[in-house]
């Protein structure tokens, strides 16, 4: 996966990491120092006004493209985003993630190519309003280092891709399971001997 900023300023690429988030890869480049040393969370410049995109490219198994050719559909799944995030694929968009506890599906059967490499791009954008679902960690209320940064009173946390992604693909005429509820019954004390 490949990170990169698009501002008016000079562009920064570099690898990134996912599961994890844009600190985390700023520092492995070098670009910030420690963020949870002294007072370096307070240059915060580079990882929060920004806009930052997230891209990797992949290729189907002959076997999925040929259940959607067919017929099928695939899904590009999202186990976790942080935050404000529009999603794309060969670039045609998708949707929005904008709560990080939230995992997001996204029906990805029309923007798929028949054949070849598939390019996934993840944009992040501070003006995406995110109303407040965020890990209460994320705003340094706890150990991880918060933004100084403020754009309509409201604070900058990191970014990124913290959870699994991957493409789930249904064949024709079969059948999906998407949610699942376990349902929890209490039988009795815990036991402590046999």
């Amino acid at each position: 996966c490949t990170a990169r900023r698009s501002t008016s300023s000079p562009p920064i690429s570099m690898v990134a990491t996912v599961p994890g988030d844009l600190i985390s890869d700023l520092f492995r480049a070098k670009l910030i120092g420690e963020p949870l040393f002294g007072l370096n969370f307070q240059s915060d410049a580079l990882w929060t006004l920004p806009t930052w995109t997230y891209t990797a490219s992949f290729t189907l198994p002959p076997a999925s493209s040929s259940a959607v050719e067919s017929g099928g559909s695939l899904t590009l799944v999202f186990e976790g985003i942080k935050m404000g995030a529009v999603v794309a694929l060969n670039g045609h968009i998708l949707g929005t993630a904008a709560d990080q506890f939230l995992r997001y599906e996204f029906d990805a059967t029309k923007a798929t190519r028949a054949s070849g490499e598939q390019q996934v791009s993840v944009t992040f954008d501070p003006a995406i309003s995110v109303d407040g679902r965020f890990m209460a960690c994320s705003g340094g209320w706890d150990w991880a280092p918060y933004s100084l940064s403020t754009l309509n009173g409201t604070r900058y946390f990191s970014k990124g891709i913290w959870k699994s992604v991957y493409v789930a693909v249904t064949p024709p005429a079969a059948a999906e399971i998407r949610h699942v509820s376990p349902l929890i019954r209490y039988a009795g004390a815990y036991p402590t001997s046999q």
